[in-house]
């Protein structure tokens, strides 16, 4: 009896220790939670610009007037925010001009701050599994209605909506089980479990208006492409097919109006023709590449009519080369590692870009946390290339020339889009670089909605592109294996088992110092596994007409809504 009363005591106290370490591991993770979302939204305080800025800052000058006029190297398939076929020229049409969001980064900001726009405060549970967000008072639409809670959930149910084609976003919001209007201003969003990237994915949330984005069909709302409506800044004017498409200032904005009038996008897809046009001051702002960068950068005369900008930013991203595993060709991930050793990315790298450019080794911004320095790049090894084609079976049994294996040849497309000689040039470097070891690499540019459309039907051999960055970016979006099906990020199919795990465990760890850990674990697992060549990150480069004044580089970028051109210098009345 005196034995089994103290095996129950036993028992209940170990049962005890168990409660009270789940209460622990509670508040640790509640704590940390807390920590995160003290660090993300920050109101009304401010941090010391990076030392960057390459134009003096000047005080804001009530200017108002004259147009901005830019250039876009494709053309948007949808000015709707909320579809896979959004892509970088779509969000630098409507994000933030158009449709804002609750909260955006604080741009002078080393890391992740948000501070308010359409919210005013976001609050968090104990637990760390139930954010309130309220708005803010007197926000509207640019047709002059309320911006409320209801929004806000439909922008959310639609996201989530199985028959919306928004498979690239859906991801961030997997842990968000309900979002619960409390009133007419605020919102409660309910969470299965923690993510890193919560605080972000809600903050930094464009939301729609439901009476004019109501659907009763998804295809309905998928075919909204055009005419955008939403609570920014700016309006819809006009979109010429092919050529340019106009934002003009939204006089009954419920902020601060920025002082430019209109803002025109102009579509020229070759980058030759792009940077004609801005030496000719019919484009106000043009990114070159670093070829046109090195050929003006040290030209007197260009420098007394145009500001000559250049800055790294996490969001700069890289470049690289998918290989799409859905072919036999690059199954074998021995063979995706040969044709990174077949190409000479150190010599494209100083000729191509003229130096401005660093080879990476996986997709994690270079100067960040993320980024395992350790790992270094692949080298230039064509016949190290040649012996693991060879291991694979891929020989030359005909002296052709061309490898080839159970009677079919290497030999396949690389895409690119058209116009932009940058891709081009690197595209034929390799060309010339894979024959070398007894591939053939046919070029195949593309015009944009095209290259698009065949990435998401995942109609491509291989691609050349690249993705954007962010200050801390989440993996899961481009190569877990739940995105490969249907229009997700995961085009080129790549699929590992362990790559998923760390990639979840990392969504749920809330400790940067440990996340920043399985992140070097995934850098090198796509070091190893090569679902794509990663290529290269380089600076940004602006080019931008003089008479814009207040130009500032902050720390994680341009802020346009700074700029003014002084009355006497307006060339668009």
């Amino acid at each position: 009896m005196n034995n089994r009363s103290g095996l129950l005591t036993f028992i209940l106290f170990g049962l005890l220790l168990i409660v009270i370490l789940f209460q622990v591991l509670s508040m640790i993770q509640s704590d940390r939670l807390y920590e995160r979302l003290n660090q993300l939204i920050e109101f009304n305080k401010s941090a010391p610009l990076s030392g960057m800025a390459t134009v003096e800052k000047k005080a804001v000058n009530q200017n108002s007037g004259d147009w901005l006029v830019s250039n876009l190297t494709g053309e948007p398939r949808t000015l709707n925010p909320i579809s896979v076929d959004s892509d970088s020229y779509s969000n630098s049409i409507v994000l933030r001009n158009v449709f804002e969001t609750l909260f955006y980064y604080d741009l002078d900001y080393d890391g992740v701050k948000l501070k308010p726009v359409l919210a005013e405060s976001m609050e968090t549970s104990e637990d760390g599994l139930e954010i309130t967000v309220r708005l803010k008072e007197n926000i509207r639409f640019s047709d002059g209605v309320p911006v409320t809670a209801d929004d806000v959930i439909f922008t959310y149910e639609t996201i989530m909506d199985p028959g919306v084609d928004a498979e690239d976003l859906r991801g961030y919001y997997a842990n968000i089980i309900d979002v619960v209007k409390l009133d007419d201003r605020t919102v409660k969003f309910i969470m299965s479990e923690v993510y890193w990237k919560t605080v972000e994915s809600i903050g930094v949330f464009e939301v729609l208006p439901k009476h004019i984005y109501r659907y009763d069909d998804p295809d309905e709302f998928n075919k909204m492409r055009s005419d955008p409506v939403g609570s920014g800044p700016y309006v819809f004017e006009k979109w010429d097919v092919g050529q340019q498409l106009v934002l003009r200032r939204n006089e009954n904005y419920w902020g601060e109006n920025p002082p430019i009038e209109k803002l025109v996008f102009k579509f020229i897809t070759n980058s030759t023709a792009a940077f004609q046009a801005f030496r000719s001051h019919d484009l106000d702002y043009f990114e070159p590449s670093s070829e046109q960068f090195a050929e003006v950068s040290e030209d007197e005369s260009f420098k007394e009519e145009f500001n000559i900008l250049s800055y790294w930013q996490s969001s700069g991203g890289y470049s690289f080369i998918g290989w799409n595993q859905a072919r036999a060709f690059f199954k074998d991930k021995m063979v995706r590692l040969a044709l990174t050793y077949a190409l000479d990315r150190d010599s494209v790298a100083r000729h191509i870009y003229r130096g401005y450019a660093n080879v990476v080794s996986g997709p994690f911004y270079i100067y960040g946390k993320q980024n395992d320095p350790d790992i270094d790049p692949w080298p230039y090894a064509p016949d190290k290339a040649v012996e693991l084609l060879n291991d694979a079976g891929w020989v030359d049994s005909n002296n052709n020339g061309i490898l080839d294996k159970d009677g079919v040849e290497f030999r396949f497309k690389l895409s690119y889009g058209s116009g932009n000689n940058t891709s081009e040039q690197v595209v034929k470097a390799f060309k010339d670089n894979a024959a070398k070891v007894g591939i053939e690499i046919i070029p195949d540019p593309t015009e944009w909605s095209i290259f698009v459309n065949n990435l998401n039907n995942r109609n491509f051999d291989s691609v050349m592109l690249g993705w954007g960055g962010t200050i801390e970016s989440d993996p899961y979006q481009i190569f877990h294996s739940s995105q490969i099906e249907g229009k997700g990020n995961n085009f080129v199919g790549f699929s590992s088992e362990e790559a998923d795990r760390i990639i979840e465990r990392a969504r749920r760890t809330l400790e940067p110092e440990e996340r920043y850990e399985l992140y070097h674990q995934v850098h090198h697992l796509l070091h190893e596994e090569q679902p794509y060549t990663f290529l290269f990150a380089r600076p940004t480069f602006v080019f931008l007409d003089k008479r814009f004044e207040n130009v500032n580089i902050h720390t994680l970028g341009l802020e346009s809504y700074e700029w003014y051109v002084p009355k006497d210098k307006q060339r668009y009345k």
